[in-house]
């Protein structure tokens, strides 16, 4: 009896076996997509293969799979991409960036990197979200790597621009790309950026931890969705238009209000887990961390068929980190000299206060996640070192000292317009119908969109020109003759080379007039030709360095102060010898780089740049003359001679803030439109505007 029994278990478990191989073997499918997927292995005993994850226009990617999509959300910087490669080693399916949803079309993909609500990122993934994993960075070193991203994408403004440079991030000095940016590129955005940034940091993980909470993201102060909606738009409204007194009263109640997009959400967008990223690749806190990234996702939808065994997720944390496999991150920039990227004690004492403000916010709660939100906090604190912080710096000082220094946002134009909204700046905005707040900010993106338009046709342009028996360039200059093509270019980098030079289809006898304009930032000293054959370089029609006559490769460098100006380079490259011009500047001669594409500039932007200088002439002297009880007088009036002192070198960036004096800005919007209107004033005056 016990025979058979057994007989007739043997024969079920084979008819299984039997059905499950015939069922494959008939699903091409199925077979297929095992076949392509790319898991990364669990070679048992706590060993594995890591492996690339499947894209989603790979063969065998689940395209009509559900599962349950986490929103990666953080700060931008390269911490988000630590946290993702996780998630793609332990289920060797890929991320996928919120811009890219919004612009290159929905995927499957179950993991997306998100900076939203930042003003770098997009609700771009519509209602396909279901869970936020909140990635927690060090301030400190946040704001290096999102300079850094920044700099490797040109300081892209839209995602035009930010695609096409993509390939840029993290390369070496191999691919032709600098790894590290230089240190003077940092301090300038620095002082343009950082005041807010350090604003944006909190008001992000507010955002989240508040499940969607529209606040201002100066004063944390409670906002009506108008203000907010513009607030996250920077590139299209300067401070003075989208401040939250132009939208609320002083003591006015403002019904809380929470952003829509959160609805679409199946678990909302308080997070499901917090994650710290220096924890995350320590060599004794990772593997822990890590763990944290596993059991989120493991036995949720979809994922069944694509984790890997729980034996194995450590060895994948230690294939990533330790082993650093797959993708490039910060972690393969073993040079960043994160302590050459300063910062004032002021910038330092603002973001210990906005880090303090949080950890004190959120130690009141008991849930998990804000026990290990204020527990990551707790550490970046430390990491300050500010010893013995002071009071922050009040909204309305942050609203004056952006005052004294146009524009209010890197690269912003000034918006021209008769609607209410830009010609009433200085009133309160009492029209806050959803509809017309979109009508503005539409009007202001068209706006926008044509200043892009206009900034990517600002390459160089070439001309070609005949050069025969040529020993030097004409004394007329190449102007004065007539070429035999035309062409554009966005880099004047050609190296030594016996074949054709650049666009021209001439490898001998061949002249090229290089015309546009170049923007020179106030950190740069030299400018620079480096030729074989002769070279001249023309600023503004005076001739600024002379290379000319048939030569070797040879470099000659000019002086150069902060301005725009008009660019003329005039090349030839004779019957023999090899072809190179390289156009170069710096910070002095041995610290020298080719002027990258966001240099060029337009007559438009050097008209614009002698209007500020104008108007900073004025301001300065307008500061000087301010009596001690005017209201912004003696605030805005230090700040100024302070960064004057900084230029010239007479001062070092390191005093500590005192006590600021305490003043009644109940009339602030008042001095804002007055000082508005002066600025203004001294336009029509000066140029008939």
């Amino acid at each position: 009896m016990r025979l058979l029994k057994t007989s007739k278990k043997k024969v079920i478990v084979l008819t299984l076996a039997l059905t499950i191989v015939l069922s494959l073997w008939y699903d091409e499918a199925l077979l297929k997509s095992i076949k392509d997927r790319r898991l990364s292995l669990n070679l048992g005993d706590g060993l594995c293969e890591w492996r690339a994850a499947i894209q989603h226009n790979d063969n065998g990617f689940p395209r009509d799979a559900s599962f349950q999509k986490t929103i990666i959300a953080g700060y931008p910087s390269g911490d988000k991409r630590l946290t993702f490669v996780q998630l793609e080693g332990l289920t060797g399916l890929s991320a996928r960036d919120e811009w890219d949803f919004k612009f290159l079309g929905m995927t499957n993909q179950p993991f997306i990197k998100a900076n939203y609500p930042h003003h770098e990122g997009i609700w771009g993934w519509g209602d396909v979200g279901d869970q936020v994993l909140l990635v927690v960075s060090d301030i400190k070193k946040v704001m290096i790597e999102y300079h850094d991203i920044l700099w490797d994408i040109g300081y892209a403004q839209t995602f035009e621009e930010a695609y096409e440079r993509i390939n840029n991030l993290y390369k070496d000095e191999e691919a032709g790309v600098h790894e590290n940016p230089p240190v003077e590129d940092f301090l300038i955005w620095r002082d343009l950026r950082v005041f807010d940034e350090i604003h944006w940091y909190s008001w992000f993980i507010d955002y989240y931890m508040e499940a969607g909470l529209m606040r201002d993201m100066f004063s944390h102060n409670l906002t009506v969705p108008g203000q907010w909606k513009m607030a996250i738009l920077p590139n299209f409204f300067t401070k003075h238009e989208m401040r939250f007194g132009r939208f609320v009263d002083p003591g006015e109640t403002v019904t809380p209000s929470y952003d829509p997009m959160c609805d679409t959400l199946a678990n909302g967008c308080y997070p499901s887990l917090v994650i710290d990223p220096v924890k995350l690749v320590d060599h004794a806190y990772g593997p822990a961390e890590a763990r944290k990234l596993a059991e989120l996702i493991n036995g949720t939808d979809g994922f069944e068929d694509w984790m890997i065994e729980e034996e194995a997720w450590e060895c994948v944390w230690n294939e990533l980190v330790v082993e650093k496999k797959g993708i490039k991150t910060f972690r393969d920039r073993v040079d960043l000299d994160y302590d050459s990227y300063t910062y004032s004690f002021e910038l330092k004492n603002e973001m210990w206060n906005e880090v303090n403000r949080l950890i004190e916010k959120y130690e009141v709660k008991e849930d998990q996640v804000a026990i290990d939100l204020v527990n990551i906090l707790t550490g970046h604190r430390e990491e300050l070192g500010v010893d013995t912080p002071v009071d922050p710096i009040s909204y309305e000082e942050l609203m004056s000292y952006h005052l004294a220094f146009p524009p209010f946002f890197p690269n912003q134009k000034m918006f021209k317009s008769d609607d209410d909204f830009f010609v009433n700046a200085h009133l309160k905005y009492e029209d806050l119908d959803a509809s017309n707040i979109d009508s503005v900010i539409d009007r202001r993106r068209a706006h926008f969109e044509e200043e892009m338009a206009a900034k990517r046709e600002r390459n160089v342009d070439v001309k070609y020109f005949d050069a025969p028996g040529w020993t030097s360039l004409p004394g007329a200059g190449l102007s004065s003759l007539t070429p035999y093509a035309s062409r554009k270019t966005a880099r004047i980098k050609y190296h030594s080379s016996p074949g054709v030079f650049a666009t021209s289809n001439k490898s001998r006898d061949v002249a090229a007039l290089f015309s546009s304009y170049i923007h020179i930032d106030r950190t740069l000293k030299k400018i620079c030709i480096t030729s074989e054959g002769g070279s001249k370089l023309f600023l503004d029609n005076v001739l600024r360095v002379n290379n000319d006559g048939l030569h070797g490769e040879r470099r000659v460098c000019a002086d150069i102060t902060e301005g725009v100006y008009k660019l003329d380079l005039e090349y030839f490259k004779g019957s023999g010898g090899k072809s190179m011009l390289m156009l170069e500047f710096g910070v002095n001669e041995d610290r020298l780089r080719v002027v990258p594409t966001r240099s060029w500039a337009s007559a438009d932007s050097a008209r614009k740049f002698r209007q500020l200088i104008i108007m900073e002439e004025r301001l300065e002297e307008d500061l000087r003359t301010l009596k001690e009880t005017d209201l912004m007088g003696p605030n805005t009036r230090a700040e100024f001679n302070r960064r004057k002192k900084l230029r010239n070198g007479d001062l070092q960036d390191d005093r500590h803030l005192g006590k600021p004096p305490k003043f009644d800005f109940s009339n602030f919007d008042e001095i804002l439109q007055e000082r508005k209107s002066d600025q203004l004033k001294i336009a029509r005056d000066k140029f008939g505007a």
